[in-house]
C-alpha cells in the first residue's frame, strides 16, 4: 500500500514540474514574439528609410493571416549610396506578390545596431 501511494506521489509530482516548465517555456516563447513584434513596428515607425533589391524571394512555411512568409535577400541603398546585404523574413498581402519579384526594388526601413543593421520591409504585414 505504502509503496502505491509513493509511486502516485511521484507520479503526480513529476507531472507538476512538467506542466510547470512547459508553462514557463511558453510564456518565454509568448514574450520573445512579443519583443520581436515590437522590434518590427518601431523599425517600421521610427527607421532610416531606404530602396532595396530584391536578389531572392523563397516562400518559407509559416504564414501569417493568411498571409504567406517569404525570406527575402536584398541589397539595401542607403541615403548615402551606400549598400549592405540583408536578409528579411516577413509576411506579405497575396495582393503585393507582382511587387515582391526578383530584380524589383522596394521600400525599406532600418536601424543601426551597433555594426548590424535591422532592416524591415515596408508593405510587410505586421500583426
Amino acid at each position: 500500500m505504502s509503496n502505491t501511494l509513493i509511486t502516485i506521489i511521484a507520479v503526480i509530482g513529476f507531472g507538476l514540474i512538467t506542466a510547470t516548465i512547459t508553462m514557463i517555456m511558453a510564456f518565454k516563447l509568448l514574450r520573445n514574439n512579443r519583443q520581436k513584434q515590437n522590434l518590427r513596428k518601431s523599425i517600421l515607425m521610427e527607421g532610416i528609410p531606404a530602396k532595396a533589391v530584391i536578389h531572392e524571394i523563397v516562400q518559407t512555411s509559416p504564414s501569417m493571416d493568411e498571409r504567406p512568409g517569404v525570406r527575402l535577400d536584398l541589397t539595401v541603398t542607403q541615403g548615402d549610396g551606400r549598400t549592405f546585404s540583408s536578409t528579411v523574413e516577413t509576411y506579405i498581402p497575396v495582393t503585393l506578390i507582382p511587387q515582391f519579384q526578383k530584380g524589383n526594388v522596394i521600400n525599406v526601413r532600418y536601424i543601426a545596431d551597433g555594426n548590424e543593421r535591422k532592416v524591415e520591409v515596408e508593405d510587410a504585414y505586421v500583426p
